[in-house]
């Protein structure tokens, strides 16, 4: 009778969970996550989700700060050495390192598995975050189930296309972000005004660190915005016919979510909505509720 580590499959993934994938992706495609840490500090006296806590927090006069950190060394380590026990190798998939310290966490880790055992795990700065994370993931899900490219192919394959995952997103108010403190002092008087003429910056990740890429008017609401700016930066893609996959993610906005998958299905471009989902808790804590983000790979 063969024993577990006889029947080993080739190539098992892991990512922290900062690339809000559904649970039934992650299932199918066997990933392993690692979860961020969240300290809901006077928040947690409220029910519900960190969306549900901090707009009862807001109706009762109430700072809604929460703290997040990232998964110790520990975390990650527990995961690698379960996830040995099933597969020869590793790929690990991390938080943006220009914004989080969970890429380190997860070297710092591998160092502390037997020398052989060290070599079977790469980790991997995606360099990105929510929907962008979460479609890299899965593209290299995809290259491990299709069999046809070694482990270092798989590695090479995605450091040359890293920058083919993209992400567009805007919050609801600036006050949460400003709540946050996570932002230059004079930018929130900047994002304050321009919020008085219905006007929102359109953020992204640009070599793994938040910058603006401009600012849209949202008198249509965010959805709206949001598409027109996923149209322009896709303009030279699209000309080619080439499909573009996208995923959706959301701080507990139903109603810019279904306008935005309309305009995805409504669309007269090669489109795949790959996934929906709620963006993770420790950045949605951040970023505050009606956040809405667009993320796609080209």
């Amino acid at each position: 009778m063969k024993t577990k580590n006889e029947n080993k499959k080739t190539i098992g993934l892991v990512s922290d969970d900062m690339g809000d994938l559904p649970e039934d992706l992650i299932n199918n495609n066997n990933i392993s996550i690692v979860p961020f840490k969240i300290d809901y500090g006077n928040l947690a006296q409220f029910p519900g989700d960190v969306y549900q806590k901090i707009r009862a927090a807001e109706k009762e006069g109430i700072a809604s700060l929460i703290k997040t950190s990232q998964p110790s060394i520990n975390d990650f380590l527990k995961v690698f050495r379960e996830k040995l026990e099933y597969y020869e190798k590793i790929l690990c998939f991390t938080f943006s390192s220009k914004l989080s310290g969970a890429y380190n966490s997860a070297l710092q880790a591998v160092k502390f598995l037997p020398a052989e055992a060290q070599k079977q795990v790469y980790v991997f700065d995606t360099l990105a975050g929510s929907a962008s994370k979460g479609l890299m993931t899965l593209r290299a899900a995809q290259l491990v189930q299709n069999a046809q490219l070694k482990f270092d192919e798989i590695i090479q394959f995605l450091q040359k296309n890293i920058a083919n995952f993209k992400l567009v997103a805007t919050y609801d108010k600036p006050k949460w972000i400003e709540a946050s403190g996570r932002l230059p002092s004079f930018i929130p008087f900047a994002l304050n005004q321009a919020e008085a003429r219905h006007i929102k910056p359109m953020f992204t990740l640009k070599d793994g660190k938040l910058s603006i890429l401009g600012f849209k008017k949202t008198l249509n609401g965010v959805a709206a915005a949001l598409f027109e700016e996923f149209e322009k930066q896709t303009k030279s893609i699209r000309k080619t016919g080439q499909k573009i996959k996208v995923a959706i993610t959301h701080a507990d906005n139903p109603t810019e979510l279904e306008k935005l998958k309309n305009l995805i299905k409504n669309s007269q471009h090669n489109l795949e909505l790959v996934y929906t989902n709620l963006i993770c808790f420790p950045i949605g804590g951040h970023v505050g509720p009606g956040t809405l983000l667009l993320g796609w790979e080209q």
